[in-house]
């Protein structure tokens, strides 16, 4: 396994030439700021490229723009973002939005987010999240060791590798941050993996002995995370919040599977073919699937539209169920263009009429409502197996027909954001998708419909 993580760590590891253009570009934008005149007290490199904890060919610098706590909030976002265009000037960028805004941009091949934030010692001083992140940069910069930095990206690669990295609500995976906290907790890489190997729901990883079993038991009632990594810089947050029950098993598994036999495909999975369309439509044919196509918003914040998307997907799951559609499998894909919500479901086409079981005869009272209220009787009522029972007409007997009037509905009542793409979706039926079977989306359907974990 040693030579398999040095030919791996070679591969992932910036090289000199990449750490001195970041190095070069970090000092070029603090040398401007010096000519700017403000309020400001400094600028602060923080996220994984300040820490050496980050993967080759990895492009963004986060720096952030500090001020006093006397500085009131409206001055630090005013003069703040005005700071922070004056170091775009001559460079694409655009006011991007968390807590509070910032600028993003690209300069020089970089990805740079340039964020007005507080200069606080403890996370009780914070007036936002982002006052935090300069915290952790110091204590990760302070408990990690040279060789944990190493470890920190064979284990950001692993977790890439397996599809379980990343911190954005459209991955619901495990953070950067999250990653290092991993590395610092379990003190290596295969330790990690031997760590996660073993974990079950609601584990928790702390960095305090000052956490007692009470305050254990107060974390796990107000936790319902699979994994609670508790913030050693802020004991009242969990690192690994956008975590979800999926992607903790997927690592879980991989872990396993990586102890039983290591191999460098969890590190570098191979690159998906699409299958031939005649293979597509085989595969297809076995199945029921259906599927939603709508535009991405990119007006809007990725983490906001990625949560309304999740949030669409469960409800439609939920409608088509309560009408006797039962769905096998859901996932939602996107390419930051368009977005495919599909839905596997035991069938496409249901009986037009729908069996009632109501009370037992015996039962006066709940059976009189069951018989006065309203339907489109079929047949019955007669008794069946000891039960009162009716047969009514179904009002939507194809999947595809509700699903578009389940859409219509939604567009109108649905929050602003995604209205905008419900009112342009259209459903697609096998014939439908097999025209869309193009490019990234044919690549992701073939992966959806072998149905294996990159790894296997």
């Amino acid at each position: 396994m040693k030579k398999m993580l040095s030919k791996v760590l070679k591969k992932i590891t910036p090289t000199k030439k990449e750490i001195q253009l970041e190095q070069e570009l970090v000092a070029q934008i603090r040398k401007k700021l010096s000519r700017i005149k403000g309020n400001h007290s400094h600028l602060e490199w923080c996220g994984s490229s300040a820490r050496g904890t980050h993967l080759s060919k990895d492009k963004d610098i986060d720096l952030f723009l500090m001020y006093e706590k006397n500085i009131s909030e409206e001055e630090l976002k005013n003069e703040g973002l005005a700071t922070a265009k004056k170091l775009f000037r001559g460079f694409k960028w655009e006011k991007a939005y968390s807590q509070h805004p910032y600028i993003r941009g690209i300069i020089n091949g970089f990805k740079v987010e340039i964020i007005p934030s507080y200069l606080i010692t403890n996370a009780n001083e914070k007036k936002s999240a982002v006052d935090r992140t300069p915290l952790h940069n110091k204590f990760l910069l302070e408990k990690m060791s040279e060789e944990q930095k190493k470890d920190t990206r064979l284990l950001k690669q692993f977790l890439k590798g397996v599809g379980a990295y990343g911190a954005d609500l459209k991955n619901c995976a495990l953070p950067g941050y999250g990653v290092e906290l991993l590395i610092l907790h379990y003190g290596s890489f295969k330790k990690a993996i031997e760590g996660i190997n073993e974990m079950k729901p609601r584990h928790i990883i702390k960095f305090t002995d000052k956490i007692n079993e009470e305050g254990i038991k107060n974390i796990l009632k107000n936790q319902n995370n699979p994994l609670i990594i508790i913030d050693p810089v802020d004991d009242k947050r969990n690192v690994a919040s956008a975590l979800n029950e999926e992607q903790f098993q997927r690592m879980i598994h991989a872990s396993k599977e990586f102890l039983k036999k290591p191999n460098i495909k969890f590190f570098f999975p191979k690159k998906i073919k699409p299958l031939p369309l005649k293979k597509i439509k085989q595969y297809l044919d076995q199945k029921e699937i259906i599927a939603v196509k709508m535009p991405f918003l990119k007006s809007e914040l990725p983490d906001i539209f990625w949560g309304q998307l999740r949030r669409e997907e469960k409800k439609l799951k939920n409608q088509l169920e309560e009408n006797d559609f039962k769905v096998t499998r859901s996932t939602t894909w996107s390419n930051e263009k368009d977005v495919f919500m599909l839905f596997e479901l035991e069938t496409l086409t249901l009986q037009k009429s729908k069996k009632i079981f109501g009370p037992r005869a015996s039962d006066e009272e709940n059976s009189k409502k069951f018989l006065e209220k309203k339907r489109k009787i079929i047949s019955g009522p007669r008794i069946e197996n000891e039960r009162l029972v009716l047969e009514t007409e179904r009002e939507y007997t194809n999947a595809k027909e509700f699903l578009e009037k389940e859409i219509k509905k939604e567009a109108k009542i649905e929050q602003k954001t995604i209205r905008k793409s419900l009112k342009k979706a259209k459903v697609l039926g096998e014939k439908e998708l097999l025209k869309e079977y193009k490019k990234d989306f044919a690549k992701y359907l073939t992966q959806y419909l072998i149905g294996k974990e990159r790894f296997e």
